[in-house]
């Protein structure tokens, strides 16, 4: 059917038209940052940051005393002392003086919008770091400093295969590389002796895995979850679980928690958060930067490291296909 001549439609009109624009930004990435979230906060007072770590001896069922004997002392292990190196994470915004006067959809003020969105991002970059495997990198003027990450830190509950192998941290911080291993399938025996490992190694079961979102939908499938089905009330039938979020072990249980940082990792971490912390060197922070023309700047950057007060406590499962 013909338009009746001469009548003015949407077509015609052209761009004579208000835009229809909602007054929001949607950021679609995921905000969230689990380790660090759940971590505690502690502050830094110099680039390497220190602490001290000890151990108590293996416990002795023939310590017997003769009655009456003389008391000699026994040789004593001084504490370890370790670190981790602060970390720079920084961003620039900068906004020309029309961008900041002119009327914008979604946000008032172009410099207050993308300065909120640099902390998100920072937050994220800071939790990338957290839960990587990258070492030390001690900041020279030439090379950034960087910390080293809870996949290098973890190393006495350290599941390798093949020549695959996590240097000891004893002192100073974890500057060595990681030795490459021969990646294999993520199974429920390789997750059962960690947890055994780990708890025999400290009396503790990590309450939370942190791995891959593929992992996730591995270990799912592990015969140890602690329900996969619920109860609902009233009339409906039960509700069947896909995705099993705690596993029960001979040790406890264990929270698993899947990351979206960690897609496409080839280890699983088995964290206790008690003994995690953030020490901060510097929190979040914008600073206005000098003036050199029609636009103004601002440097927004948190200066902070990882903290690893019992690395015995947690554990690494390497070497896994991704």
């Amino acid at each position: 059917m013909a338009i009746p001549s001469n009548t003015y439609t949407r077509v015609s009109a052209g761009n004579n038209v208000r835009e229809d624009l909602i007054e929001k930004i949607t950021l679609t990435n995921p905000e969230q940052t689990p380790v660090i979230s759940g971590s505690g906060s502690t502050t830094a007072d110099n680039t390497l940051h220190e602490w001290q770590r000890d151990a108590l001896r293996a416990p002795d069922k023939d310590n017997a005393a003769l009655d009456g004997d003389d008391a000699v002392a026994t040789a004593k292990t001084k504490p370890s002392r370790v670190g981790n190196t602060c970390q720079i994470f920084d961003d620039v915004v900068q906004v020309s003086g029309r961008a900041e006067r002119v009327k914008k959809a979604g946000m008032k003020s172009a410099m207050a919008y993308y300065k909120a969105k640099a902390y998100k991002e920072l937050q994220r970059d800071q939790e990338a770091a957290v839960v990587s495997k990258n070492v030390a990198v001690e900041d020279n003027g030439t090379n950034a400093g960087k910390l080293a990450g809870l996949g290098r830190l973890i190393y006495t509950n350290a599941l390798h295969n093949g020549a695959g192998a996590t240097p000891a941290h004893t002192s100073g911080a974890a500057t060595s590389a990681i030795t490459a291993g021969t990646n294999r399938a993520f199974t429920e025996a390789l997750l059962k002796t960690a947890i055994q490992q780990t708890y025999t190694s400290s009396g503790i079961t990590p309450p939370q895995a942190v791995m891959s979102p593929a992992h996730k939908v591995v270990f799912s499938g592990f015969a140890g979850i602690a329900l996969n089905r619920v109860e609902i009330k009233g009339e409906k039938q039960g509700k069947i679980v896909g995705g099993a979020d705690v596993y029960v072990s001979d040790f406890g249980n264990l929270e698993v928690v899947p990351h979206y940082i960690m897609a496409g990792a080839d280890y699983v971490l088995g964290l206790n958060s008690e003994y995690i912390d953030v020490a901060y060197l510097r929190s979040y922070n914008a600073t206005p930067l000098a003036k050199t023309g029609d636009s103004v700047k601002e440097q927004v950057l948190v200066d902070s490291t990882l903290v690893l007060r019992s690395e015995i406590a947690q554990f690494k499962i390497d070497n896994l296909t991704p």
